[in-house]
């Protein structure tokens, strides 16, 4: 545990370093907006039980988890901002012992137009996740997502984007179980009227494993189609 801890805040100081320098050409504009720091926590629990008689529900699990995150944001210039953001959430099963875990995040994100109709958007996230029974540590594993957004308004009724991502998982016990996971996904939005808007998206998936590995390759696609009216 210890020293996935050190893991994750030597990967947060990485990306804090990658981003400064990647920015650090707007320091002089980015003293013109204040920086904004938020965060939360969060407690709660859910209550597994048998379905039919609401009298007399034999609890079957349950579990309670703690969520807190911080997040530091800084605007750099019109259109141009990154922020850091860090999280953590545990939970305890009464039960499923084995679903026992504390997950730890570090997120950062750069966002920048090109022009008025043109954005970018860089995200990376890392997570480290431990599970607390010694008997399940095989399933810990840590997580490295890179993100590319490219958003392209062409007018006021269509818009586009593309993204592509690529994710590495290792398993510190199960190297057998390492993947990779490879996405590409484009949206198309069309505003048809002040009242109702459009948005299609098709997305493809490949997961490849090491070859000594003990998972299966996926592959998977997506098509979807979503709406929104103001009555």
């Amino acid at each position: 545990m210890k020293k996935n801890t050190i893991k994750l805040g030597m990967s947060f100081l990485l990306v804090l370093a990658i981003l400064t320098l990647s920015i650090s050409t707007s320091t002089a504009v980015a003293k013109k907006y204040q920086p904004e720091i938020s965060g939360s926590i969060e407690k709660g629990d859910r209550l597994y039980s048998d379905p039919g008689n609401w009298e007399n529900d034999d609890p079957l699990d349950y579990y309670r988890y703690d969520k807190q995150w911080l997040k530091y944001r800084q605007k750099l210039a019109v259109g141009e901002y990154y922020y850091l953001k860090v999280q953590r959430q545990e939970k305890i099963y009464e039960q499923s012992q084995s679903y026992n875990s504390l997950n730890l995040e570090t997120e950062a994100n750069y966002t920048f137009y090109l022009n008025d109709k043109l954005r970018n958007r860089f995200k990376v996230l890392v997570r480290d996740k431990d599970y607390l029974e010694e008997k399940y540590d095989y399933k810990d594993y840590q997580l490295a997502r890179l993100q590319y957004t490219l958003q392209y308004k062409r007018n006021k009724i269509h818009d586009y984007e593309l993204i592509l991502q690529k994710q590495w998982t290792q398993y510190q016990l199960s190297p057998d179980s390492d993947y990779q996971r490879e996405r590409i996904a484009l949206k198309w939005g069309w505003k048809l009227s002040q009242n109702l808007e459009l948005n299609s998206k098709i997305q493809y998936d490949w997961q490849r494993n090491d070859n000594d590995s003990s998972r299966s390759n996926k592959d998977g696609r997506k098509i979807s189609m979503n709406f929104k009216y103001k009555l």
